[in-house]
């Protein structure tokens, strides 16, 4: 027999009209956390490698001494939704960046006022259907690859990886494509998730490439509805495992409000688990501007 839901509740996992607004009116409320101690992170021996966390799927990648970015976006709001915690590193801290990479097209990944930023030959590399985005901000090197490809810049090689999100930009635009990212060339490869939910492909994907560090998202998973596209820590825990690689960095949390989870739900539950399955030593949390050395 299926039950009725008493008049005037919620159900559980629906996006409501109310809600949303709420969380903006909220969001843009909030004054921006400063961060206690911005880094400049310095240049890196090429047979070294070093992650740093400037916020949410903005990682920079400092490997086979290049200086790789992922998703920029330094910008202090996306639309009406206000930053809470400012970019670990400023722009203009930033060493010279000799590579971004684009995952997808939605405005916080894909941000054009952070990439009119760049040096205009800086290389970018994106999914297909995504290159008229850095084009428009005046990028002139941009390589779209479909999924399975591979290109090399500088000392490095991309390979564009599957995952399980979605690429429009706003409606009608469903041609964009989106992707993750494997990194070779350097000390250790990097996996750069952008942002997914957990894939049944990952197990193979970890038997096909050999991982060392995989950056993978752990926020905006409620309502329920939202793990359809993102992960939660238990599904990041998963996907890293499949994957086989060899340390998780946790991105994709603490910087805007864009779902209905507390804002640093995901990062405690993430090292809950974490102490639980004791995988203290794989599993390597930066809170916004710390680095570590793999």
């Amino acid at each position: 027999m299926k039950q009725k839901r008493r008049p005037g509740r919620r159900p559980k996992g629906v996006v409501t009209r109310g809600r949303v607004a709420r969380r903006m009116a909220v969001t843009m409320l909030m004054p921006m956390r400063r961060v206690p101690q911005r880094i400049q992170p310095g240049p890196v021996p090429a047979d070294e490698t070093a992650v740093t966390y400037v916020g949410h799927a903005t990682a920079l990648i400092q490997t086979a001494g290049m200086n790789i970015i992922t998703d920029p976006i330094f910008s202090s709001r996306i639309l009406l939704l206000r930053r809470l915690v400012e970019p670990g590193v400023s722009f203009s801290s930033l060493p010279f960046i000799d590579l971004v990479l684009l995952s997808h097209a939605h405005l916080d990944h894909c941000d054009l006022p952070t990439l009119k930023r760049f040096n205009k030959t800086t290389p970018v590399v994106c999914p297909r259907g995504v290159g008229d985005l850095p084009a428009r901000a005046g990028l002139r090197n941009v390589i779209e690859l479909e999924l399975g490809e591979k290109t090399r810049v500088g000392d490095v090689t991309v390979t564009s990886i599957p995952v399980r999100h979605f690429g429009q930009r706003f409606f009608l635009d469903t041609h964009r494509g989106y992707t993750a990212f494997l990194v070779e060339g350097g000390s250790r490869s990097v996996f750069f998730g952008g942002d997914t939910a957990y894939d049944r492909r990952f197990a193979e994907i970890g038997r096909k490439h050999d991982i060392d560090i995989a950056l993978i998202p752990i926020g905006a998973y409620k309502p329920d509805t939202f793990r359809g596209v993102h992960c939660n820590p238990p599904d990041a825990i998963r996907s890293f495992q499949e994957l086989q690689a060899r340390w998780l960095v946790p991105i994709h949390w603490g910087t805007f409000v864009i779902s209905y989870e507390p804002v640093e739900e995901p990062i405690e539950w993430l090292e809950a688990i974490r102490d639980e399955l004791e995988l203290e030593d794989r599993v390597a949390v930066l809170r916004h501007g710390e680095r570590r050395f793999f």
